[in-house]
């Protein structure tokens, strides 16, 4: 190429420019940025002089195709000047070149060039957001085009016009100009003036969507036209936008009106489309309402995965707003499911990244993370923590606010006053956990001002609900009531599920109050319906299913306590149950192979269904339900009694008294005074004040007070035959065979135990046992005191105890056990898919310091990489279809996170993957107790006596020899204890 003309070969200085034009005309398209970034250092007022000299050399050789490619560049360039803020001196310089080259084609009249030239740098001035100066040039270019009587480039040219008056929110104008261009656009039969009319009808609807307008079903009616043009023409990105127009509407729609169901189709497709053709700026904008969309619909599991996808496109493009954003998604998401660790680590992540970005850009998002720890804390209850990050955000928004007014910004306005009402509303919650009930009234009525006059629909409806609650705590239940009604009107208006349940239960305690019991039941009906749908909607998200039952189990006891109000104590057992252990009953009925979905039980459990289980398990079943730490309901189900099931209700309040206590402190009392200190072990038989010379224990006689004595005319007479206790909460760290009566007799010593999750869980270990039984000739794997791994830097201590319990165990069941470095992680998970049973001698963790994880660990020998620990989250994704038996002789297997779903550690791990019967340990227990214990344990195993009975005859064993029940009292079994393992000697 000639250069002659742009090219003082004595100017050397310009050869550097010039080989950057030249890169940037051969390469492919889309690639200019990328080369451009790559030279910083030639980005300035001087490339744009140069380019728009090389410009006008291609313009005299009538290189149009080149020309307008630069030109493109050219604007690029200059938008680049203007948002990396340039000095302003440096960006006039190219400013003043672009218009001496316009000038120079208008003199010479390259009309061609000129409308090249007006065309392309107009895009400039609306990047920029100068308007006034991209209207004024559209103006010139569509005199041209009428000159030219070009009808084409008249209606493109209208377009463009609309869209910048819309830019400065001129409605009226913008809408004048796209229906003249539409007009002449239709007029003109050719494809491309088609797509022109598929974009301009594409603008025209999302003139009627929010931020601009409300025309709701105006947007809906135009876009669906565009929809039908771009189909007929296979226009995919006009199709694309057209559904996300559609989908925002559907989502903006005030009331009845709001389909959120019909807004997540449209962006479902519009995503696939813009993916699909490489759209990444509106597949993100897609993505984003996406989620959204899944979120206000309580469907947090898909709105997770949407925000990930967001997350990981922000990560590649570097983009730290969108980051942020995705960042914070992620935060609600996690924090709706209870999932509270997870939720302030993405907070703080998103606060991390906005906190460097100036107000007008990062501070929406930097409000909203502000708020969002605190409601970490407030769910956390440290209130103190939580008010001074919502103060932030408040002060924050308050800035944001004087910021719009100096810049006369009404978007940036409307956005700081919905940050200020979302922080006003939280401020308004913790003086209500104070109980300053007039403070908290005065802030959340600024809250509702400010909601109703933005119309946000979701925060108006909380807002009127939080009203119904400060009511409620002033005693003023009538009208509490109607505020709560008007709420869920507007939840059920909006298709809120979650909102819809907890504002059900609000009203439901309102009816309580008011003595409407019947309707109050009613109520809380429905709201576990709505629960339960939010639930299912969680598919296989175990963890998500757990954790969301947390912020839920209030409605359930709300409707127990409803139940037992109205003296039926059976349907409040039918509750009970169908509130505990949800999450694995269904991964249980889930895990049972070759059975129909006829042949799997019902997850939701019925009386009848529950004394049918107890007749099963012939065993005598007894569930506990702690009603707000001040009731406690026992039910009875007697294995020969068909008719009738014994129910106990314990108030608790005069029996704590007593003991100047809590229940939940009266175990952990209980525990400690016979040695179990947190994870430790001592070696003693507790604490000789808590005990009478008769070897009496106060605080063990305490629960059983509590627990037993009320039930114990109820319990059978015969000590072989089998109790299977239910606990709740705290009572699952209760050692039920250590409690005392009254006269110091164990009740290890009256009756077989065993414990359980829940009644359907143990129908399901009863499935899950027969379908093992079916199966062929098992191998045994046992493992003793490993190569110990490294836990937090430091090496564990070997378990010389636990190398003899399983060298004295293994031969009993006809094996070799796995000792030292030999019981590596990849060794022991080889053999765990053809083991019936599994013997675990080593170290266990029953916590995780990270609050997302499942807790509990247990030591294995570590090799090359491996750490060697094999954790309770890998267990739940390992195979073992024979096992029957896993024996956890390790510390503390029992414990866990205590949850409405049960114990969530090491033995629901093994138990979800349908291990009929799992013996653990409720603390840490010295090794030579435990090798005898276990020991006894396999002997009995051998006399063909079933596992519980087993487990019973060795601690009564091991009591003879190890008198305290630090010693012996520890290991439950938990699970299916009918069959007996072995049906001949081994």
């Amino acid at each position: 190429m000639n250069n002659s003309l742009i090219l003082n070969m004595n100017e050397q200085s310009r050869q550097p420019y010039l080989n950057l034009i030249e890169a940037v005309l051969n390469c492919f398209t889309g690639e200019e940025p990328k080369i451009i970034s790559a030279n910083q250092n030639l980005i300035d007022a001087r490339l744009v002089q140069i380019m728009l000299d090389y410009a006008t050399n291609l313009a005299t050789r009538n290189d149009i195709q080149t020309f307008e490619r630069l030109i493109k560049i050219v604007v690029n360039l200059l938008v680049t000047l203007r948002n990396a803020n340039f000095e302003n001196q440096e960006f006039s310089k190219a400013i003043k070149y672009y218009e001496q080259l316009l000038t120079i084609c208008q003199q010479k009249s390259y009309q061609q060039i000129e409308i090249i030239l007006l065309y392309y740098i107009r895009f400039f001035y609306r990047y920029t957001n100068d308007y006034a100066k991209a209207i004024e040039l559209s103006k010139r270019l569509l005199v041209i085009a009428q000159s030219f009587k070009n009808s084409f480039l008249q209606a493109e040219t209208l377009f463009h016009l609309g869209i910048d008056y819309q830019g400065l929110r001129d409605l009226d104008s913008a809408r004048n100009n796209y229906e003249r261009g539409l007009a002449i656009a239709e007029q003109i039969n050719s494809e491309a003036s088609k797509k022109l009319q598929v974009d301009i009808l594409n603008t025209l609807g999302h003139s009627y969507n929010p931020p601009y307008s409300w025309d709701l079903g105006k947007a809906i009616e135009t876009c669906t036209k565009s929809l039908r043009i771009a189909q007929q023409i296979g226009d995919r990105h006009g199709e694309a936008v057209a559904l996300t127009c559609i989908g925002k509407a559907h989502y903006w729609a005030p009331g009845q009106w709001r389909n959120f169901p019909e807004a997540i189709k449209c962006y479902k497709q519009a995503k696939d489309i813009f993916q699909e053709t490489g759209d990444l700026e509106k597949e993100v904008d897609a993505l984003y309402h996406l989620q959204d969309s899944y979120y206000y619909t309580s469907n947090y599991g898909e709105a997770i995965k949407s925000n990930k996808e967001l997350l990981a496109i922000a990560q590649d493009l570097k983009n730290d707003l969108l980051q942020a954003s995705a960042l914070f998604c992620l935060a609600t998401d996690y924090q709706a499911l209870n999932q509270l660790a997870d939720a302030k680590k993405h907070y703080q992540q998103s606060l991390d990244i906005t906190s460097k970005l100036d107000l007008e850009v990062g501070g929406e998002l930097k409000v909203n993370s502000l708020q969002g720890l605190g409601s970490y804390y407030t769910r956390k209850r440290e209130l103190a923590e939580a008010e001074k990050y919502y103060q932030e955000s408040l002060d924050i928004a308050e800035e944001i606010l004087d910021i719009a007014s100096n810049k006369n910004n009404e978007p940036l306005r409307n956005m700081a006053l919905q940050k200020k009402a979302n922080a006003l509303q939280p401020l308004a919650g913790i003086y209500y956990n104070q109980g300053k009930l007039d403070q908290a009234s005065d802030f959340n009525e600024q809250s509702l001002t400010l909601k109703q006059q933005l119309q946000d629909q979701i925060g108006t409806g909380n807002s009127i609900g939080f009203r119904g609650s400060i009511y409620l705590a002033q005693g003023r239940y009538t009208e509490a009531l109607n505020e709560f009604n008007q709420s869920l009107e507007i939840m059920r208006e909006l298709k809120n599920y979650s909102g819809e349940a907890s504002t059900l239960t609000d009203i439901a305690v309102a009816l309580l109050y008011l003595g409407q019991i019947e309707e109050a039941q009613r109520k809380l009906s429905e709201g576990i319906e709505l629960w339960e749908s939010v639930r299912g909607k969680l598919e296989d998200r175990d963890d998500f299913k757990v954790s969301i039952f947390e912020q839920q189990a209030r409605t359930y006891q709300l409707l127990q306590a409803a139940l037992i109000d109205q003296k039926k104590p059976l349907a409040a057992l039918e509750i009970a149950e169908r509130g505990r252990a949800r999450a694995l009953v269904e991964l249980l009925n889930k895990g049972l192979s070759g059975q129909s979905a006829e042949q799997k039980i019902d997850t939701l459990p019925s009386v009848k269904q529950i004394i049918q289980i107890a007749h099963q398990h012939n065993a005598t079943l007894v569930e506990y339900s702690i009603l707000w730490s001040s009731t406690l309901l026992i039910w009875v189900v007697k294995p020969s009694d068909e008719d009738k099931i014994a129910f106990r209700q314990v108030d608790l309040q005069p029996l704590l008294q007593e003991f100047n206590t809590s229940l939940e402190k009266l175990v952990e009392i209980a525990r400690e005074s016979i040695g179990v200190w947190g994870t430790r072990f001592v070696d003693s038989d507790g604490n000789d004040s808590d005990k009478d010379v008769q070897g009496n224990n106060k605080q063990l006689q305490q629960l059983y007070k509590i627990l037993i004595e009320p039930i114990a005319n109820l319990l059978p007479k015969d000590p072989d035959e089998r109790v299977i206790f239910i606990p709740q909460n705290s009572l699952f760290l209760v050692p039920f065979p250590a409690l005392q009566d009254a006269s110091g007799k164990y009740l290890i010593e009256q009756h077989t135990i065993l414990t359980a999750p829940s009644i359907q869980v143990l129908e399901l270990t009863r499935q899950h046992q027969q379908q093992v039984q079916k199966m062929e000739l098992q191998d045994v794997l046992v493992v003793g005191n490993p190569t110990m791994p490294l836990f937090k830097s430091h090496q564990l201590s070997p378990l010389p105890g636990a190398e003899q319990e399983a060298k004295q165990i293994a031969p009993l069941l006809n094996t070799k056990a796995f000792i030292g470095d030999k019981a590596t992680k990849v060794a022991i998970i080889e053999r765990m898919p053809t083991a019936g049973i599994i013997h675990l001698a080593t170290h266990g963790l029953f916590n995780d310091v990270d609050e997302s994880k499942i807790p509990g660990a247990i030591a294995l020998a570590p090799l090359g990489t491996d750490d060697g620990w094999l954790t309770a989250t890998e267990i739940m994704n390992l195979n073992m279809p024979k096992a029957e038996l896993v024996v956890l002789s390790a510390c503390n297997t029992g414990q866990g996170r205590l949850t409405g779903d049960g114990v969530i550690g090491l033995s629901r791990s093994f138990i979800s993957k349908g291990v009929p019967s799992v013996i653990v340990s409720l603390w840490a227990i010295s090794d030579d107790s435990t090798a005898f214990l276990m020991t006894q344990f396999y002997q009995n195993l051998q006399q063909k006596l079933d596992k519980a009975t087993a487990l019973r005859n060795a601690m009564l064993a091991t009591k003879q020899k190890y008198a305290s029940p630090l010693q012996w009292a520890a290991f439950t079994l938990i699970g299916e204890a009918k069959q007996s393992i072995f049906q001949e000697a081994v």
